[in-house]
């Protein structure tokens, strides 16, 4: 129940804003374009080739300690605070967090596409909690490449199937055990795609 909470609280109703052109700047939006316009399936057999060794690279050469703002960032549970700001700038709200000793910060960080939010433990300033949202028109690759920053670069293929059985509607959620995190992928009632990963003793 409290999970349910937390994704309303962080994630859902968010406003609309605009981003400045530097922020804009900073998260390549021009590249997030090029993925987002990348549909495997109608390329020829050549470039579909070329595209998945594209796709697999930029999974293998994403993993850094701290993201570096290449398409969506993912932010796993451990990275500070002033990282965030950092990369993302002011967010778009702020509120007390549902769990003792947190504070939440959302961002909607492309409206009506994409939205991100963090729990933040008050006294290190690090993230226990991440999440993020996407509408249905959002392209797969630039959700999987999310999920595996939010992971730490550590997706395997049970989870990217959890993924995929989520976003093709086999199933309405999928929860994950992945080392000292937990994770739900689930569908909510407004067709977004919700990711959520916690570290295991949050709740």
């Amino acid at each position: 129940m409290g999970l349910l909470t937390i994704t309303s609280y962080l994630i859902a109703g968010l406003v609309q804003v605009s981003l400045p052109s530097q922020l804009l700047s900073e998260l390549r939006v021009v590249q997030l374009t090029a993925f987002t316009s990348l549909k495997l399936s109608a390329l020829p057999l050549g470039s579909h080739q070329e595209a998945v060794t594209s796709l697999e690279k930029i999974i293998e050469n994403q993993c850094r300690e701290i993201p570096t703002g290449d398409g969506i960032p993912g932010f796993q549970p451990g990275i500070e605070k002033n990282d965030v700001l950092r990369m993302l700038g002011s967010p778009t709200g702020t509120s007390r967090g549902y769990w003792p000793n947190t504070r939440a910060v959302f961002y909607e960080l492309i409206p009506e596409q994409v939205s991100l939010g963090f729990l933040f433990d008050r006294h290190t300033e690090r993230i226990r909690q991440t999440e993020a949202s996407f509408t249905h028109g959002v392209d797969s690759q630039i959700v999987l490449l999310t999920l595996n920053g939010m992971l730490g670069c550590k997706l395997n293929d049970t989870i990217q199937q959890g993924l995929q059985q989520v976003q093709q509607g086999q199933s309405q959620q999928y929860f994950f055990n992945l080392n000292s995190l937990k994770g739900v992928i689930e569908r909510h009632h407004s067709n977004r795609l919700y990711i959520g990963i916690w570290e295991a003793d949050l709740h």
